[in-house]
Parts: C-alpha cells; sequence; structure tokens
C-alpha cells in the first residue's frame, strides 16, 4: 500500500501535458500572441468584414459584422511554431531587414512546413504567408494562409488549399477576406 502512495502522484505527473515554462524565450515570431490580441480586438469592434469562399469553383459571399474570432482566425494559432519542443525543428533565415522565414528542417513531421514574416520599420507586422501539411494514409491536405496587417490590425486573410480524401479526387478551397 504504501508503494502505491508514492506511485500515485508519479502517475500523476508522468501523464501531464507539457506546459511553456515561465523562462521559454521563444525562438520564432509569436504568431500566437499577435492573433489572441486580434481576436480580442475584433471581437470588441465588430468590423465589417467581406469574405468569399469558393469550394469546388462554387463562389459565396458575406458581408457580416458577426464573426466568432477563435474559431475564424483557429487556423492561424494552430500555425504557432513557438513551442518547446519546435525550437530546433526550423532553419530561420533572414531574408532582408523586414523579411524572416522559417522553414521546416528535413526530417522533422510537424504541420507548418513554411513561414514568412514581413515587418514594418517599426517592427509591425505586414505579412505573415505559411504553408501547412497534414498527410497520412487516409488524406491529405494542403494549406497556404496569408495574413495581412496595416498599423497593427488585421487587414485582410487568405486560406487556399485542398483536401484530398484516399480514394477521390482533391477538393480544392479558398477563403478571402477584408477587414474593413
Amino acid at each position: 500500500m504504501k508503494k502505491l502512495v508514492y506511485l500515485l502522484p508519479l502517475v500523476f505527473f508522468a501523464c501531464q501535458s507539457p506546459q511553456r515554462s515561465d523562462n521559454f524565450k521563444a525562438p520564432y515570431y509569436d504568431l500566437k500572441g499577435y492573433i489572441d490580441a486580434q481576436i480580442i480586438s475584433l471581437s470588441r469592434t465588430k468590423p465589417l468584414v467581406r469574405k468569399d469562399v469558393i469550394v469546388n469553383e462554387e463562389n459565396e459571399t458575406l458581408i457580416t459584422q458577426k464573426i466568432d474570432w477563435s474559431k475564424e482566425l483557429e487556423l492561424f494559432t494552430q500555425a504557432d511554431i513557438n513551442k518547446p519542443s519546435f525550437t530546433q525543428s526550423y532553419f530561420v533565415d533572414t531574408l532582408s531587414t523586414h523579411t524572416i522565414s522559417y522553414r521546416l528542417r528535413k526530417g522533422e513531421n510537424l504541420p507548418v512546413q513554411y513561414m514568412e514574416v514581413i515587418t514594418d520599420d517599426q517592427g509591425k507586422l505586414e505579412k505573415i504567408k505559411a504553408t501547412l501539411l497534414d498527410k497520412n494514409y487516409l488524406f491529405e491536405s494542403e494549406r497556404i494562409l496569408t495574413l495581412e496587417s496595416k498599423n497593427g490590425r488585421l487587414a485582410a486573410y487568405q486560406i487556399e488549399g485542398f483536401q484530398q480524401l484516399f480514394i477521390g479526387e482533391p477538393k480544392p478551397f479558398k477563403v478571402m477576406a477584408i477587414v474593413q
């Protein structure tokens, strides 16, 4: 019985998922921090958004202020590469004083294959472009995410790609949104 008392805390702590430590220094651009701040701001201001969705060559346009920004920007949040276990997973290239790219190292198996971050002279985000790839025995999915910012505020975003089941043709899609 005494052994069980000592074993239970070990089992409990071993099953917990690792948390980002307080002294973790993010090696890459803080996309999640930017998106979280935008979700708060956009949820408060409720801007008018024009959204065009194209699936299998069928186009639908929506103009609305009623958007759940957490769900709308979820793919951008998923593109965050600032996790302690990813610190050695990407090559970092400074393409210019305002452009940094992150490319997945060979042999790594992560969804974000590539990310490019462009900032202005003050270091504020102007544009992010990321390529996400998910592939397994049942399906393949590629998404190219583009986000544009003006004066630190989300101005437009686009998600383009395809999904394909192992039996069937690729289903292309494209979502374009302009935040007014």
